[in-house]
């Protein structure tokens, strides 16, 4: 059997779930189509998905499939369009052989798409488009065409074209199609171009052969277009998916597993989908998996396979159709690794390790570098403050995009979300089938004080006791860096200890700015310092107070509070356009563009502070009665950031 893994990747609402749908129905697999509006799809299952319309987990279906070159078993992967969700398609992306791009009709590329074509190319992963809602806008894709060769900087092949009783394409009917489309396959290989033209054979293979080589090596974009609602194309796009030469998986880090996503059942437990590197038994990749794990002794290892001086550990491997145990692995076929105390999954990694996942409320990195978007939790009964903890850690289990961090000084708990929507939904996740009650803040967004582009110059000193100790005199440059580290450099030689106090009392005194925030983006450049004479610890203990009072009072007139910006696109209907618009400049958005995208469409570019734009998708439905479209991307970073006070 040959074996295919094969997302399926669009921007939002442009039909990767109906397209899903369809080739279930195509293949067999269902008997009736289900709809996003009647909430009955295969791959929306969770309640969260039916009522808001949108795909929030990946979904993998088994498909068998036939072709005139062979029988495949399609593993057909739907994922998230939502940017929030963005983490579940990037840990597709290893064991990904072949990518459907979808494209709507009458549009431009949308922004959604154009990320992930760009995760796709640097992933080497071959990519086969699709133009869908052809059924509405039938010969209006030009602009869709025109904006993806902007993307890939290379033309896309369009490989359908109307006839006279329907679309035709190229695969099933390939002398339809003028020499001009055969040569701009051929046109990626200069020798087959050359050999073609010399033959000059309208029955030449060699377009065909180019194609599939092509497309795999990711030198050509084939484009095939249609309806994935009445199902126009589709059964064209899957062969010429299958026609195409796939990317060879390969082990990441000596690992025979590839972990793509991470669930937890009622019955069974946690578990995993994985995708095997190597054809092995299920004994061989645990011993690979014992020798991958650095902490252990080789004796140890050995004692461990043998069964010796403990518990010999087992992996419970079940088949991705059935749930049956399997007792062997085959290379790219998908299947589900059950959780147990030997062997276990680290949300943050995409391979099988041994021994316990780190608890989340001890990760080293702090949460607020991963996401500017935060809520604290509260139970309503401390007693069942473990209680919400372990519904976190499930959380957290199925998706690595929230983060936890347990708040030292108050005990609350505070949960980061890549945004506004997926923060909504995991709270949401959490508090379903239970009565115990929570209590969460509003959303918090991080901000930082920025120091300004400047260099200046001070010189610290502190004296006590009437004037009779001193400090010494420190004199140094502050100046901004390029990013938002906090930066320490001496120019002059210090005994440790000395440099020890002037550094975190630098840091110390960073902590909080003139806006009550931890501030960024600058460096102490130490150029001198007199060392008083007397008792080392008073010079330190004076030293500190100097620098927190000098470097402070640097910061009410030379810093900027700064926060996550947000790109906005909003697609909506031309008579709510106003309305949008209006609600846009309440929030202070900065509005880059509008156009008419298609009949009676407008699509329009906005961005504003991420704190300016809460609520705004919620909004967006009320004002548009539900089917007003948007797509945001937050960011905060030294180059990507909303200046908020100055």
């Amino acid at each position: 059997m040959n074996y295919r893994t094969v997302g399926i990747f669009a921007h939002i609402d442009s039909g990767k779930t109906t397209l899903t749908e369809r080739i279930l129905f195509e293949a067999g697999k269902i008997s009736a189509i289900g709809t996003i509006e009647d909430g009955n799809t295969e791959s929306d299952q969770l309640q969260e998905e039916i009522e808001r319309g949108i795909s929030i987990r990946t979904t993998f279906h088994v498909v068998p499939w036939t072709t005139s070159f062979g029988t495949f078993e399609i593993q057909l992967i739907d994922t998230p369009g939502h940017i929030d969700f963005r983490n579940q398609v990037t840990d597709l992306l290893p064991a990904m052989e072949t990518a459907i791009v979808i494209l709507e009709a009458g549009t431009v590329v949308q922004s959604q798409a154009r990320l992930v074509i760009e995760e796709l190319r640097k992933a080497k992963i071959p990519i086969v488009f699709f133009i869908n809602k052809l059924d509405r806008f039938a010969e209006d894709y030009l602009d869709t065409l025109v904006s993806l060769e902007e993307i890939l900087q290379i033309p896309p092949v369009s490989l359908f074209q109307k006839g006279e009783n329907g679309w035709e394409y190229y695969l099933e009917n390939e002398r339809v199609f003028a020499k001009s489309t055969k040569e701009e396959l051929l046109a990626c290989d200069e020798e087959s171009l050359l050999t073609y033209w010399k033959e000059e054979n309208e029955t030449s293979e060699l377009p065909k052969r180019i194609l599939q080589k092509g497309t795999g090596e990711g030198k050509l974009y084939p484009v095939y277009g249609g309806s994935a609602k009445t199902g126009e194309g589709v059964r064209e796009l899957l062969d010429l998916v299958l026609w195409t030469n796939p990317k060879e998986i390969k082990p990441i880090s000596h690992s025979p597993l590839l972990v793509l996503s991470r669930r937890t059942d009622p019955q069974i437990g946690r578990y995993a989908v994985v995708c095997p590197t190597m054809t092995l038994p299920t004994e061989e990749v645990m011993e690979i998996l014992l020798f991958t794990k650095e902490t252990q002794s080789q004796n140890k290892i050995e004692r461990t396979i043998h069964g010796e001086g403990g518990t010999n550990p087992t992996l419970s491997f079940l088949s991705a159709e059935t749930l049956d145990g399997v007792g062997s692995l085959t290379k790219g076929k998908l299947g589900f690794v059950l959780a147990n105390e030997s062997f276990q999954m680290d949300p943050g990694s995409p391979i099988l390790y041994l021994g316990n996942v780190p608890d989340p409320l001890s990760s080293k990195l702090p949460p607020s570098e991963l996401s500017p978007f935060s809520v604290v939790l509260e139970p309503e009964i401390s007693s069942e403050k473990e209680f919400w903890l372990c519904r976190l850690r499930e959380l957290i289990w199925e998706d690595p995009g929230y983060h936890l961090e347990l708040k030292a000084e108050t005990g609350q708990i505070v949960l980061f979300g890549r945004g506004e929507l997926h923060l909504e939904i995991g709270i949401r996740r959490i508090s379903e089938k239970t009565e115990k009650k929570l209590s969460f803040s509003s959303i918090n967004i991080a901000k930082l004080e920025l120091f300004k582009k400047m260099s200046h110059k001070v010189a610290l000193e502190h004296r006590a006791f009437e004037d009779q100790k001193s400090s010494g005199a420190l004199i140094a440059v502050l100046e901004d860096t390029a990013d938002f580290s906090k930066q320490i450099a001496f120019e002059v030689s210090l005994p440790e200890e000395v440099k020890h106090s002037i550094e975190t009392s630098f840091m110390e005194a960073c902590l909080h700015g003139f806006y009550g925030e931890e501030v960024c983006g600058l460096r102490l450049r130490v150029l001198s310092y007199e060392m008083p004479p007397g008792d080392l610890q008073t010079t330190l203990t004076l030293l500190k107070v100097a620098i927190l009072a000098g470097v402070k009072e640097c910061f009410p007139s030379n810093t900027y509070l700064v926060g996550p910006l947000t790109e906005i696109e909003v697609m909506v209907d031309a008579n709510h356009l106003g309305v949008v618009l209006s609600d846009l400049s309440r929030r202070n958005a900065k509005v880059v563009s509008t156009y008419e995208a298609v009949a009676g469409k407008s699509h329009l570019k906005a961005n504003a502070s991420a704190e300016n734009l809460l609520g705004f998708s919620g909004a967006l439905r009320n004002m548009t009665k539900g089917i007003g479209i948007s797509w945001e991307r937050t960011a905060f970073t030294s180059e990507f950031y909303a200046v908020l006070k100055e």
